[in-house]
């Protein structure tokens, strides 16, 4: 965790944890500021997945939950977080985070959902703030705790000394609610919410077989037998019982291989899947996982055959993977014929854009390779990436007023707010008055200086 954020984290929990507002006093108004607040320092201090792969995976489930609801007061947001623990939590303003660790456990779609439809209940049903309400306990600083222990553990003692509230952990009737909300969200979806059974049991039975093993989930969210039975109540379905459960499908198990690969040992994750390749031998589909880990992880010889092995077979998004390779390989015009191909099929693939542009980039096609980073905006206008190279090329193109502003936009992603400030406010008097892009650099600009704490500037 950066220095800067452990100071943050140190000061509100001070500040705000020595008498924050009751929940009477919390307006719907001041959850999503609590919200963004949080998901700043999120940005700032916790290793969050920037794959726009594994995080549209999760944000697209959850945003058919949250389609769902009625009065709902908040836009949520759904993050991923690079930890190989099983956990999810929630924050008012709906703010949603997953770990890696959880999807790499998930058996299905119907299991993520149900996690996701649990936490969005705990937000909708303001179950935080009601908490405050009943403890004076929950606070700022007990969420910050909680979020700077997935990164260290030693810093949820740091956040809250003194306090009782260093760890999250829901009470008995709020579970339960959210148990019920989640079911009912899920029945209103193509998900299974048996699959919120199956996955609390999962867990549960692992805690047995390993006693000194408790998924931080747990933690957060206690797991009793009452709430099981609860569960079993609302579903009309016992533990276990022979239900159908549907297997991972294929773009699950692309979100696990490469969350596996970017971010777990790559010998590990190589040797992981060359044995599912070995044992499902004739499988493109397995040619196709092994080809995405060899990829990443540099073995680029071993992903051409296993790719080239995958595309013959018509498996979707083998050019894609191929294109990306030629890219590696310093072979541009053919990664742009490939990468075109694929986008002609799939043209919501924002990263597939991305990479597009940079192919166009290395021919010195700068028009075409402008038009790529903003198909990739127009799918996923949050991509840092794809901010990151539109603001070097428009720079390098002699538009410097575009230039800093998405270089900006993409500082602001990762968490590097100094920067991302300076190079808004350079952004500024370079671009049009009355556009969309000067209102959005205005609102980062104040957003940014609320949070540094900085006097806020003079209207340009």
């Amino acid at each position: 965790m950066k220095p800067r954020a452990l100071l943050v984290m140190a000061l509100l929990a001070a500040s705000i944890g020595a008498g924050g507002p009751a929940a009477a006093d919390v307006s719907y108004t001041q959850e999503r500021e609590l919200g963004k607040k949080f998901d700043m320092f999120a940005h700032e201090s916790l290793p969050l997945v920037r794959d726009q792969e594994i995080v549209s995976y999760v944000d697209d489930i959850g945003q058919e939950i949250v389609g769902g609801l009625k009065d709902s007061f908040f836009d949520y947001r759904f993050a991923v977080v690079n930890d190989g623990s099983i956990n999810a939590f929630a924050v008012p303003g709906g703010y949603i985070y997953v770990n890696t660790g959880l999807l790499n456990h998930a058996r299905n779609d119907d299991e993520v959902a149900a996690v996701l439809g649990h936490e969005v209940a705990h937000v909708h049903a303001h179950h935080m703030a009601r908490q405050q309400e009943k403890s004076q306990l929950l606070n700022y600083a007990s969420m910050l705790a909680m979020l700077g222990a997935v990164v260290q553990p030693a810093l949820a003692s740091l956040a809250v000394a003194g306090s009782q509230a260093a760890q999250l952990k829901y009470r008995r009737e709020f579970e339960q609610e959210a148990d019920y909300l989640g079911v009912r969200y899920l029945r209103e979806t193509r998900y299974d919410p048996r699959a919120m059974l199956d996955f609390f049991k999962k867990l549960e039975n692992q805690t047995r077989a390993m006693p000194s093993f408790l998924p931080p989930y747990l933690l957060s969210h206690p797991l009793t037998e009452e709430r099981l039975n609860h569960l079993e109540a609302i579903l009309r379905a016992k533990q276990w019982e022979g239900h159908e459960r549907a297997d991972a499908n294929m773009r699950l198990q692309r979100v696990q291989a490469l969350a596996r690969a970017k971010y777990e040992k790559p010998q590990d994750v190589l040797d992981q899947y060359s044995r599912l390749r070995a044992d499902s031998a004739g499988n493109p589909n397995a040619d196709y996982l092994f080809g995405i880990v060899a990829l990443e992880t540099g073995r680029l010889k071993e992903a051409e055959s296993a790719l080239s092995i995958a595309d013959a077979a018509g498996i979707p998004g083998s050019k894609r993977e191929l294109g990306r390779l030629a890219l590696r390989q310093r072979q541009p015009d053919k990664a742009a014929t490939l990468l075109r191909e694929h986008l002609t099929v799939q043209g919501d693939d924002a990263t597939a854009w991305v990479d597009l542009a940079k192919a166009l980039e290395a021919t010195r096609n700068t028009e075409e390779a402008k038009i790529a980073y903003r198909r990739a905006l127009d799918v996923a206008p949050e991509l840092e990436s794809a901010h990151e190279g539109y603001g070097m090329l428009a720079g390098r193109d002699g538009d410097p007023g575009a230039g800093f502003y998405h270089l900006g936009l993409a500082a602001q992603r990762r968490g590097e707010y100094a920067r991302s400030l300076d190079q808004l406010k350079r952004a500024l008097p370079l671009i049009a008055s009355d556009s969309e892009r000067e209102a959005r650099a205005k609102a980062a600009i104040a957003d940014l200086e609320t949070y540094l704490e900085i006097e806020p500037s003079a209207a340009e």
